[in-house]
């Protein structure tokens, strides 16, 4: 194998890989989003969990007691 095709075959292997890491990359911004929502619904929960609790709570205090 002569150095020119040495040359060659490493070319084609950086490229393939090159190729890779953009669709990986590409994969991982789609994750992070993904994340980044899920943690805003999270939120929410937690604070309409909170809203619930206090309402319920309010309710008990209001009813006679047993």
């Amino acid at each position: 194998m002569t150095i020119d095709e040495r040359l060659d075959r490493l070319t084609g292997i950086v490229e393939s890989l090159a190729a890779s890491v953009v669709e990986h990359d590409d994969q991982i911004e789609g994750l992070i989003k993904v994340a980044e929502k899920h943690q805003e619904e999270m939120a929410e929960l937690r604070r309409s969990q909170a809203r619930t609790e206090r309402l319920l709570e309010a309710y008990r205090k209001r009813l006679p007691p047993q």
